[in-house]
């Protein structure tokens, strides 16, 4: 609820304020740094939520969920286009892959759960 309700926040924002899409490169340069130097394996993004989905064996960095979710919001708010459902199968993803590891679950399981997060 908190995605979807934010999305709409900044869009009533953006949509009041047309002015803000000239910021959208500075967004764009911002999260381009943050990916490089702070993202480690969360540059991958979806490729590699949906490879841990088909039994890869990195674990998805608990660090891609406030990267994606900031990233669409802000993208948003300034008027770019992103799509949600890549996000959210981010986010989903993420936090069934750290989940599982915490439960120390076996590498069958663990795609079971990133799948199912991935779905959710």
């Amino acid at each position: 609820a908190f995605f979807l309700n934010s999305l709409t926040f900044v869009t009533d924002i953006r949509l009041a304020h047309p002015w803000l899409l000239y910021l959208l490169p500075v967004s764009g340069a911002l999260f381009a740094y943050l990916y490089a130097y702070h993202g480690g394996l969360s540059s991958r993004g979806n490729n590699l939520v949906i490879d841990q989905g088909n039994g890869g064996g990195e674990k998805i960095p608990l660090r891609l969920i406030p990267l994606a979710l900031f990233g669409t919001i802000t993208t948003h708010l300034f008027g770019g286009s992103v799509g949600r459902e890549g996000t959210a199968v981010q986010m989903g993803g993420a936090l069934a892959d750290n989940i599982a590891h915490l439960f120390r679950l076996d590498k069958a399981e663990r795609e079971i759960l990133v799948i199912s997060g991935i779905s959710a």
